[in-house]
């Protein structure tokens, strides 16, 4: 099983990507990824230019979707009822391809 962490708060985070065109283009991809399953259960998924996305996963407050992420190895926030991925230092797009896959086991 992967982890990926996508957490501000957690030590393995590293900081934000730095790379502003990279940062932009993962969280680019992670919006798109969640935004497949829009009208399946994922709903509102927007992105930040300083590499944060959030999504709402429906019949899952936020921090209750993300305790269950956790439980999958994917650590992220929440803020209410969305669910906030941080984009890292070290993330790469396989990582957010899994993190797609985890949320998905959700619905």
């Amino acid at each position: 099983m992967r982890t990926v962490i996508l957490d501000r708060t957690h030590p393995g985070y590293g900081g934000p990507q730095r790379d502003e065109r990279l940062r932009r283009r993962l969280a680019g991809h992670l919006t798109a990824r969640l935004r497949e399953y829009e009208g399946e259960g994922i709903e509102r998924v927007s992105m930040t230019g300083d590499g944060l996305v959030t999504a709402v996963i429906a019949g899952w407050p936020g921090a209750k979707a993300a305790d269950a992420l956790r439980a999958r190895n994917v650590f992220c926030e929440s803020d209410g009822e969305q669910v906030v991925f941080a984009i890292g230092a070290h993330t790469c797009f396989e990582e957010l391809d899994y993190v797609q896959a985890a949320a998905a086991e959700l619905l």
